[in-house]
């Protein structure tokens, strides 16, 4: 049927009406959308500025730590806790009777209240927190009387949590948490970090900061000019933190944790004939690592402290006590920031420098009458620990022979003037990775020394009769004493490549980064930084696969029959779990000898490199070994046997 002209022109008025209606539509989507996006941005503003706006934040959890089993080490939980609005805070009209209110109600000095809310830092609009673990009636209290205070928040955060009875494991690894300082603030702001953060400070919790830490969330309220909520406006979700999961067996830390301990006590009742009173032993410093990859196993450092003491802040005096040197700095992590004379223990370097570079063979004959008085030392004669006689090389590692080391030291003194002689004792030491950090991941290692000609005359200016290097340094380095100094994590690392065949790994004790879904994203694999039998390197020396072999050899035969630490290894299952180690006894001016002991197992397939520090604990085959078998006894799942201890030995 034809359309005539009069309904032709009716349509296309229709038509013409419906595509102004969905201009007119869309207009008023762009017109709308635009004004959120811009105009009620602006509006959110001027509504801030009055006051209108509360930006309340969600604290993200932080990530759990766990054991290498994926057992709980670090985990949150949430505390009740209060915070101060700024914004409400400045309309009080007397700030003082009402922070005095709330500092009776809280048991705190109203000035340390104060002092917080006028911080040079407080963000006007952010909560800021006042105390956590506040007492439940208190806090409901609060909370359920927001009229009467409306510049106080009550409201949950997430804060650390120890399982019941592990509140000191491996504290000096995990490490605890403290509100964020100004020099941290300025490093951290474009990280979003903000005054009053609470952030890692020690140990994997610092560490390991960037993975652990989540991102916070926010919800955006209006609010009247009481600070009642009106609407919510918005929120920002929170993310939780990654988890870190340790190399660390939590079961083996306790082991090692318990075994230090006892050999500290033990060490305390025994007298010291020379100094006529017992050893001190205030502090000691015990690990295992796995010397295939690096993994450390388990680190324990003496005297420890408690992580709860740091959960929700630790008070002033708490702090005092913990800082105070009577006290034996229980904070400070032995095991990587103690910085000690390795004594004997450090035999292996100068044997295997000896054996490479001075022509020495496992049956090179020596003789020992306890006295050392070769060439300037004729009128200032050294003693060795003992009277051996005739002795050869091997067994001279066996039985820590001192002359023997002596006279291997004065050879590398008296051959200084060979091209690349002078630093000849000190370059294997690096090699071995001394006078360096490993790199291990926790903050604050130390790197040790490995004193040479140079240092020593730049640590003694303006002394000029101490800033000569004299026959007497090379020869006390080559038994590990005078200025060396190792931290027993480096020490760990030498006996590591000794048991490797030549190659050590960076230590760790990070394993897994996992999401909090349960996603692993990263494993953290194994990096050899060396290897004393390669060539490749910038000192200009190796020890050769079989000179090597022959300190491997030695060490095996120092917990059997005339080995220093044979008395401590009584009635272990050698056969079965052979051991391989080294005792040493550390001269420390003005104190007691350092007890040393490191070693590795089992011997024909080294699985564990264990090594034992008592500072003034005595001999190292009669305090520190005993120590390391009660640890190889939990590794091996042996039932716990007493060998032989007291003061003698090296």
């Amino acid at each position: 049927m034809p359309i005539n002209p009069q309904q032709k022109g009716a349509m296309v008025h229709r038509f013409t009406l419906f595509v102004m209606f969905l201009g007119a539509l869309m207009a008023i989507l762009v017109v709308r959308l635009w004004f959120l996006q811009v105009v009620q941005g602006d509006q959110y503003s001027v509504l801030a500025e009055g006051n209108r706006i509360r930006e309340v934040s969600l604290e993200a959890n932080r990530g759990n730590i766990l054991d290498r089993n994926g057992d709980e080490m670090v985990i949150n939980r949430q505390a009740l806790s209060i915070f101060v609005l700024p914004t409400e805070f400045e309309k009080l009209e007397d700030k003082e009777e009402e922070v005095a209110r709330l500092a009776e109600m809280l048991d705190m000095d109203p000035q340390e209240i104060l002092g917080m809310v006028q911080g040079m830092e407080v963000q006007p609009h952010q909560p800021v927190l006042i105390k956590k673990d506040v007492d439940p009636a208190v806090y409901f209290y609060i909370a359920e009387r927001q009229i009467d205070f409306p510049w106080v928040q009550a409201d949950e955060m997430p804060v650390r949590e120890y399982p019941e009875g592990d509140e000191t494991l491996a504290a000096h690894v995990l490490g605890y948490l403290g509100e964020i300082s100004e020099e941290q603030l300025e490093a951290l702001k474009e990280k979003g970090y903000k005054a009053g953060d609470i952030v890692g400070t020690s140990g994997v919790e610092a560490f390991y900061e960037d993975t652990l830490r989540g991102i916070d969330g926010k919800e955006i309220w209006e609010v009247d000019a009481s600070g009642t909520p009106l609407q919510k406006l918005g929120e920002e979700e929170r993310n939780p933190g990654k988890t870190v999961m340790l190399t660390i067996d939590k079961d083996l830390q306790k082991a090692v944790e318990q075994a230090l301990h006892e050999g500290m006590e033990r060490a305390r009742t025994y007298y010291d004939k020379e100094r006529d009173k017992n050893y001190a032993a205030p502090a000691g410093a015990a690990l295992v690592l796995d010397p295939r990859n690096g993994e450390i196993l388990a680190m324990a450092s003496e005297p420890t402290f408690d992580l709860e003491r740091f959960v929700g802040g630790i008070d002033e005096q708490e702090w005092a006590v913990l800082n105070d040197p009577a006290n034996n700095a229980p904070l400070n992590n032995r095991a990587i920031v103690g910085q000690y004379p390795p004594g004997s223990t450090f035999k292996v370097v100068t044997a295997m420098a000896a054996l490479q570079d001075l022509g020495v063979t496992a049956y090179t004959p020596f003789y020992c009458n306890h006295v050392f008085n070769r060439g300037e030392f004729k009128d200032f004669p050294k003693t060795c620990w003992g009277t051996h006689g005739n002795i050869d090389f091997l067994n001279a590692i066996v039985q820590s022979c001192d002359v023997v080391f002596y006279d291997l030291g004065y050879s590398f003194y008296e051959n200084r003037e060979k091209e690349g002689w002078v630093t000849r004792l000190q370059d294997y030491s690096m090699l071995a990775g001394l006078g360096s950090q490993t790199g291990v991941d926790l903050p604050n290692e130390f790197e040790g020394r490995v004193p040479t000609p140079q240092w020593k005359w730049e640590f003694n200016q303006g002394n000029p009769d101490y800033q000569r290097w004299y026959p007497g340094d090379t020869v006390n380095m080559a038994v590990g004493q005078g200025d060396i100094l190792v931290t027993p994590l480096q020490l760990a690392n030498v006996y590591a490549a000794i048991a490797n065949g030549g190659a050590f790994f960076k230590p760790h004790v990070g394993k897994e980064i996992i999401t909090w879904q349960g996603e692993t994203v990263e494993t953290i694999a194994p990096v050899q930084i060396g290897d004393i039998t390669s060539k490749e390197n910038n000192l200009g020396i190796y020890v050769d696969p079989g000179n090597l072999g022959v300190v491997r050899s030695a060490l095996t035969g120092v917990v059997w029959g005339n080995g220093t630490a044979a008395g401590a290894f009584l009635g272990f299952p050698l056969q079965q779990y052979p051991v391989a180690g080294k005792t040493g006894t550390a001269e420390v001016q003005g104190k007691q000898p350092c007890a040393w002991f490191a070693c590795y197992a089992p011997a024909n397939d080294p699985q564990y490199v264990v090594v034992v520090m008592i500072e003034e604990g005595g001999f190292g085959g009669a305090m520190a070994a005993p120590v390391a078998r009660r640890i190889l006894e939990h590794i091996f799942a042996l039932p716990p046997g007493q060998g032989q201890v007291g003061p003698s030995g090296d």
